[in-house]
């Protein structure tokens, strides 16, 4: 009985790939203590272990929100993450608590109807056991504590939903959002176009030459290395690879075994639960009688609606899903083992309840011919033992390394082709293109001869420095064009602190007028926080600014900003008015949020909890 109406003991929900997978992948199932069946309670209600891995999913999930997807547990503090998990525990448990003292309720047969309607379990539009019991029993949660979590779960949501249609927005507090967001700014500035300025500076000849040599270190090449290396690849080995005498044969058998080890039974049943009568006789002579109506031409479907006592499945057409050979009971895949598709058995008895099943769809692949798969399984051959093959040699080349043989010494030993290079940088190199290659050349440590060892997907790579060139300054000639470039933006640099002196001191003169073509002036009416005529770092200092006071800012690219605010134009009541309709919206999450911070202060006033146990 258990093993079939496991599928009536849970709930798939949205977040059912965070609630099962996370807290097994990421913190391990045996994460923290399992060894008790209680970790104590909260405000009367036991907190089980169950409720221990939710609540650390729910901790996880909201850290890597905030961290990012490789936030690591372990980079914690001792003892943060027991408080963290304790917290929530707590929260979670007084929400339910609030709910119940409410007589909020979650039926069970509502939390079944849930199972079956959630498309995550169904297979081409009808639930399907196999997916839904793999999910739940592969991580260990027992049939009784998840219904109960469902039923606790949407007792949550439900005293959840009720308060957030409790919020509720004041209209002068959204006014004066609007008259702050909203507001405008009109604006006199200067800007100095750094790029304008140092390509108006024309240095000589002479003042290039003595900046080079001043500051050879801006014109270093970069170092240049040669090695010796050899290469193995998968591919070299493939051409000695030979097939097996027999070896067709073995792995089409192999096939076929995969095919029937594969295949997927669905059954439908009509169920009679014994309890319901006054002996197993009476049970028993219940579906006796259904199965002779079954002999007399009634179909299967009809039976199902009009005796099943499996009201779930019932609406279904008494459907139990696929099953390949190890989710039903032994004694329904037994009966199937005899049965051809479209039987029905004869009744089955499982102590508590009897039935009958339908054999009614099998999912199995059709066989290929030997014929159409020889090539792949050749294929297949050739390559698991080219790789092996390749793997071998770095395995005893490894030794060879590890015994003080050199890269030259290595090609000796075992007859491999040894390659050198010229000295190469970088990024220009006759080896590869590949990052991968370039970062393990250029990281193999320069102080002694030792081969190191770079495994790729198909190709391992082993090799050592031969000679490293350093940096050398590079002749004028080929660097000038960057000289000059320097050059231009240092003298730029030190013309920029009197330009700013003099226009922070003009700002409020209305009849100054820079006749500098570097320099751009003009004032600009209603401004706003979204304005593309600024850099945004610029309009975040517009918008701090007081009016009148000079204010100044450098980007990031060093263009120089100098302006005053003239005047703050406040929203009109028309302009008030039409955007009143938006911010009301945006108000709603803003004032749940305060309503949610009231309700969870009061909640929490008087909370009761043992927590114990918990050793994460």
């Amino acid at each position: 009985m258990e093993k079939l109406r496991s599928f009536l003991s849970g709930r798939r929900l949205a977040i059912i790939a965070i609630l099962l997978a996370v807290p097994f992948a990421f913190f391990g199932s045996s994460s923290f203590s399992t060894s008790f069946t209680s970790f104590g309670k909260v405000n009367g209600l036991t907190v089980s272990s169950f409720d221990v891995s939710v609540a650390i999913t729910n901790v996880n999930s909201r850290l890597k929100q905030i961290y990012g997807d490789d936030f690591n547990a372990e980079l914690l503090d001792e003892g943060v993450l027991n408080t963290l998990v304790k917290n929530e525990i707590i929260n979670q448990k007084v929400l339910l608590s609030q709910a119940l003292k409410m007589k909020l309720s979650f039926s069970e047969l509502d939390a079944k109807k849930l199972i079956m309607s959630e498309p995550s379990f169904q297979t081409n539009g009808l639930f399907d056991q196999n997916i839904f019991e793999a999910t739940i029993r592969a991580n260990g949660i027992l049939p009784n504590e998840y219904i109960e979590y469902v039923q606790n779960t949407s007792i949550v949501g439900e005293f959840l939903s009720a308060i957030s249609q409790s919020n509720f927005s004041i209209k002068s507090e959204l006014v004066n959002q609007i008259k702050i967001i909203e507001q405008g700014r009109n604006v006199k500035y200067f800007k100095i176009d750094f790029d304008s300025l140092k390509n108006s500076i024309n240095p000589s000849l002479e003042d290039a030459l003595n900046f080079y040599g001043d500051n050879n270190l801006l014109f270093m090449d970069e170092e240049k290395r040669s090695f010796n290396y050899l290469s193995l690849s998968q591919d070299q080995f493939k051409d000695i690879i030979e097939v097996p005498e027999g070896f067709l044969e073995s792995e089409y058998e192999g096939y076929l075994k995969s095919i029937d080890a594969n295949k997927q039974r669905r059954i439908s049943h009509i169920m009679i639960e014994v309890s319901n009568y006054d002996s197993k006789e009476e049970a028993y002579n219940v579906l006796n009688s259904v199965e002779l109506d079954l002999a007399a031409n009634l179909s299967f479907e009809d039976a199902v609606s009009q005796f099943s006592e499996d009201l779930i499945s019932a609406e279904v057409g008494g459907d139990l899903g696929f099953s390949s050979g190890d989710s039903f009971p032994y004694q329904f895949e037994e009966a199937l083992d005899d049965m051809s598709l479209g039987q029905i058995s004869s009744i089955i008895d499982l102590d508590e309840t009897l039935h009958i099943i339908k054999f009614t769809e099998e999912d199995k692949e059709d066989p290929k011919p030997l014929e159409e798969l020889s090539s792949k399984f050749i294929e297949e051959l050739i390559d698991a033992e080219s790789y092996a093959l390749m793997i071998d040699l770095r395995d005893e080349i490894e030794d060879l390394i590890l015994n003080g043989f050199s890269v030259e010494l290595i090609a000796e030993q075992l007859n491999l082709d040894l390659k050198k290079t010229e000295p190469i940088y970088y990024k220009n190199n006759d080896i590869s293109d590949d990052q991968r290659v370039k970062d393990f050349l250029f990281s193999i440590d320069r102080e002694d001869n030792f081969p190191e060892i770079l495994e790729l997907d198909d190709k391992v790579i082993i090799a050592a420095i031969n000679d490293i060139v350093d940096p050398i300054s590079l002749p004028f000639d080929e660097v000038s064009d960057l000289v000059f470039d320097q050059l231009r933006e240092l003298e730029a640099s030190k013309l920029i602190p009197s330009m700013q002196q003099e226009l922070l001191s003009n700002i409020n003169e209305e009849s100054f007028v820079s006749d500098n073509p570097s320099i751009f002036q003009d004032e600009l009416s209603d401004i706003k926080r979204n304005s593309i005529l600024f850099p945004q770092d610029v309009i975040d200092v517009i918008f701090s600014s007081r009016i009148n006071e000079a204010n100044l800012k450098t980007t990031s690219n060093s263009d120089v900003y100098i302006f005053i605010v003239s005047d703050i134009l406040i929203p009109s009541e028309d302009i008030i008015r039409n955007f009143l309709p938006e911010y009301e919206e945006f108000s709603e999450s803003t004032s749940l949020v305060k309503l949610n911070t009231i309700v969870d202060k009061e909640m929490n006033k008087n909370v009761r909890d043992n927590i114990i146990n918990l050793n994460i």
